[in-house]
Parts: structure tokens; sequence; C-alpha cells
């Protein structure tokens, strides 16, 4: 069987955020009123036609297709502008169910503040703790950390506007899709996001430190270095990646996507660290990227050929398998995941945990999870579709179910302020009980 292309797989739900809340660029709107009906015309019917040719269900899951497009194809002639057109398509596309269906804006996209895309940063990560937006980490060096920000602080505002009505609105315009988790997710990444931005950008960042005073600080947003193109449909990808030893012999791996040249640094990682007893894979947050990456960091864990997942199209199911690559890591592995993973990364975890090659610890993910394409529609958006339905070796399948943690461990306020992390705590606890 033919492989099946794998160009990228970053959860939908993301970019319908961002084409949501970006603002309006008259430049790329614009559309002549003699040539609009055209154009609109031809990209729906291309968004349709992609699913109807594409979709992995020729059922479409029991949904109408054709009644759908009868019904939305009236709405196309009262467009005006690329926004209009993008809401339209989506709304669509919610009918499917399904996540990896979505039309945005690249150049929107871009300028629009997500830990993927954004090119400037303050270095601080955030969960929602008991409806509360906790810091769950600050990298040291970054603005966020010579501003005074710590592990366990509470973010109460953003730009002036209070993280609980932030929560509050997300939650209220939130349309269900599979789970309370992705609802949960959605609401992480609200918060997060508004530490995301152009380089040198300010945000005023209002929390309550350790002892419960109330502090506000300015901060400005720092260019990050590593920057990565996957496509020419697609805004740039800032990446982050950390590797180092704790714990004398436990080595840790944390990276935000799965994206070149993630898989190379992955390697470079695992062949640097002498001696060590365990290894933790810290992907928390992380959205998705390309398969083939996932692929490759399997390759590093296993001593042979190995049926590392399943994809099922139109044509029948494809099986993907992982051969060892160069030095491999033979000891006892840890993957950390929560409720902000989806895509590659959902998939990466549930088929190396149905291998048996490592144990997942944190939080139950949503189960967004696709391959999907992308391709430019007649009117200059692009168009992010599934192509393959994907399963883990053994059948299960990953889209709105996720991935179950072998050990559920939940953040907690009071140990983030001690600087204990219960998830990575768990993580050593696990290797240093195998090691035994």
């Amino acid at each position: 069987m033919k492989r099946v292309s794998v160009l990228v797989c970053l959860v939908s739900f993301l970019f319908l955020q961002l084409c949501c809340d970006a603002e309006v660029d008259p430049n790329v709107n614009s559309v002549s009123e003699k040539s609009a009906s055209n154009i609109f015309m031809a990209s729906f019917n291309t968004v349709w036609q992609t699913v109807n040719e594409n979709h992995y269900d020729p059922t479409f899951g029991g949904v109408d297709w054709n009644e759908i497009y009868k019904r939305y194809k009236k709405q196309v002639a009262d467009l005006d502008d690329n926004d209009q057109f993008i809401e339209l398509a989506n709304k669509m596309l919610k009918e499917l169910k399904l996540s990896h269906y979505a039309v945005f804006d690249v150049k929107k996209s871009s300028n629009s503040g997500s830990p993927l895309i954004s090119q400037g940063t303050i270095g601080l990560e955030t969960r929602i703790i008991d409806g509360k937006a906790i810091v769950k980490s600050v990298k040291p060096g970054s603005p966020a950390f010579a501003a005074g920000l710590r592990q366990g602080y509470e973010i109460t505002m953003i730009d002036s506007v209070p993280v609980a009505q932030m929560i509050k609105d997300t939650e209220e315009s939130h349309i269900p899709h599979f789970n309370d988790r992705v609802l949960a997710g959605s609401m992480n990444d609200v918060i997060l996001n508004s530490f995301f931005g152009e380089a040198d950008s300010p945000v005023l960042v209002t929390y309550n430190d350790a002892t419960g005073i109330e502090q506000e600080r300015k901060i400005i947003r720092q260019e990050r270095p590593l920057k990565t193109i996957i496509d020419e449909n697609f805004p740039a990808i800032y990446l982050d990646f950390e590797s180092k030893v704790i714990e004398k012999d436990i080595g840790y791996v944390y990276f935000d996507a799965f994206v070149p040249p993630v898989d190379t640094m992955f390697a470079e990682a695992i062949d640097s660290m002498k001696d060590i007893k365990g290894l933790i894979i810290d992907i928390r947050g992380n959205p998705g990227g390309m398969h083939e990456v996932g692929e490759a960091i399997a390759s590093k864990l296993v001593d042979k050929k190995t049926l590392f997942s399943l994809f099922r199209t139109r044509d029948g199911v494809e099986k993907v398998y992982v051969n060892p690559d160069g030095k491999i890591f033979d000891g006892p592995v840890a993957v950390l995941i929560d409720v902000m993973n989806g895509s590659a990364s959902e998939r990466f975890s549930a088929c190396i945990q149905s291998i048996g090659r490592a144990v997942i610890i944190g939080e139950w993910s949503p189960g967004s999870v696709g391959p999907s394409d992308i391709k430019e529609l007649p009117n200059g958006v692009s168009f992010m579709y599934l192509i393959a339905q994907s399963l883990t070796p053994d059948g299960t399948v990953l889209e709105g179910y996720g991935v179950k943690p072998d050990i559920t461990v939940s953040l907690d306020r009071g140990e983030l302020l001690n600087g204990i992390d219960a998830q990575v705590e768990r993580a050593v606890q696990y290797i240093r009980d195998n090691n035994k």
C-alpha cells in the first residue's frame, strides 16, 4: 500500500481560534465585487470536494455531506470578504465533528499569539488549576523570570483583562467537540497564548505571588531563536527544546512541537547522555506536528522492527513500522502528557504506550488526532483537511478518545510553589522503581 502523505498534523481548533481572533487585514481580504462571488464559490466547492474525496469514511460518519453542501452553498453568494468565508467554511466543517478540518489565513495566523507561530515569548507556561491560571514553569533567564515571576504564582490579569473573564468567555463561546478535555485545553490555550506575540512587544501581567500579594509587571516579549518552515502554506514554527540530566542519572528531554529539527536534536540528546538509567520525554502542551518526527524519535527507543501505528483510508489500512536507528536507549521511558496535547503528540504517546515501550504519566489528552494535509484555496486562504484515521497497533481509534495515562497525576499549586512538579516527580519515581 502506498505510504500515506503525512505533511503536518496540528490541532485544527488552534487555527479556528486564530482565525476568529485575528484583526482584519484589508489587503488580504479585498476582493472586487465582480469577482467575489466566483472566487468564494470556487473556494467553497474546493473545500467540499476535497472532503468528499479524501474523508477516510465514505459514509462521513453518518453525516449527509451532500445535504450539507446544498445548505451552505446558498449562503456563499452573501459573502463579502475572506473573514466571512472562513467563518462559513469552518462552520460547515464542524458538522463532521472531527478535528483537523480548518480554513484559516496564514498571514493573520502568523501575527496572532500562539506558542507555535509567535516570534516573541516571555518564557512562561501556565495551567489552569482549580479554576485559576497557575504558573507551571518559568524559563531561567527569560523576561518573565527577570520580572520576578516564579513557579506556582497565580496570574490574575493579562493586559488588564481578568483571567477569570477570559476563562468564562472561552467556556461560553466554546462549541462542544468531543469531550470536556477539549474545553479544558482551550481554556488553558487562551491564557497561554496571551504571553506570546511579536518580539519586543509588551504584555502587562498581574499576579499573586507566594504570599498572596498582588504584583503587576510590564514584560517585553523576547525573540525566540529556533525557527523552522515546514510548508509554504503554513506559518513559520518557533520551537523550544531542552535536554539535560536530572537527579544525576535520568535523562530529560522537552520539546513543544513534532517538527524538524526536533528529531535530529532528540537523537543528539540521546547520543550525548552517558550512563543514564531512565528517560523522561516531556511533551506536555505539545499540539503536534509531523508524524514522521514521532516515528524518528521512536526509532531511538526500539531494538527491533516494530509495528508502530495504523492509518485507515478509503483504500484500506496501512501499517507503519519503525526500525532501530543508530544508538538507541533501552532503559525505562516515561512520557508526560496533559489536556493540552494534540495531534502527532497524541499519536506518538498512544503508540509508544501501545507497544509497551513507555509509561504515560499525567492527564488524559483530548483526542484531536490526524493526519492531515494543507492546500491553498482560490481566494488565497489555506485549508487543512483530514486524510486518514489514526489508530494504535492494536486498532484503538485515537480521534475523540485521546491517550489515557498509565499513571494519572495532576499538578498542585502548593507543590509548584515549593518547586515540585508532581508529574516530573512521579516519572522519576517510576524510573527508580524500574531500576531496582
